[in-house]
């Protein structure tokens, strides 16, 4: 009986040691899939923020593109009639003269 008893303690242990093993494999496993898998999405989100970083320097280019066109669309308009207004006064300036030397 007593003998009959030892051998089920030291089934018992050797079970105990087998599910010990294998929780310990199991978890260097999990644990082994999780870092692959945070790699993976570690990846995957440095790609869609670089595209978005992308996305987000040429929605600038754009805008500073088109900034730029106002400005110089609006500065030609200020050009022209500053050009106007020289184009007046030189006439101006023309019937002056000729009225100066003319008496």
């Amino acid at each position: 009986m007593i003998l009959e008893s030892l051998q089920k303690i030291k089934q018992a242990e050797t079970e105990a040691k087998k599910k010990t093993q294998e929780a310990v494999e199991e978890a260097k496993w999990l644990i082994e899939s999780a870092k692959k898998e945070s790699e993976k999405l570690l990846v995957e989100k440095m790609r869609e923020a670089q595209g978005q970083a992308e996305k987000m320097r040429e929605d600038a280019g754009d805008t500073a593109k088109k900034e730029c066109q106002n400005l110089s669309t609006e500065w030609n308009k200020e050009t022209e009639e500053l050009r106007k207004q020289g184009q007046q006064n030189m006439e101006k300036a023309k019937d002056f003269i000729l009225r100066s030397l003319l008496g």
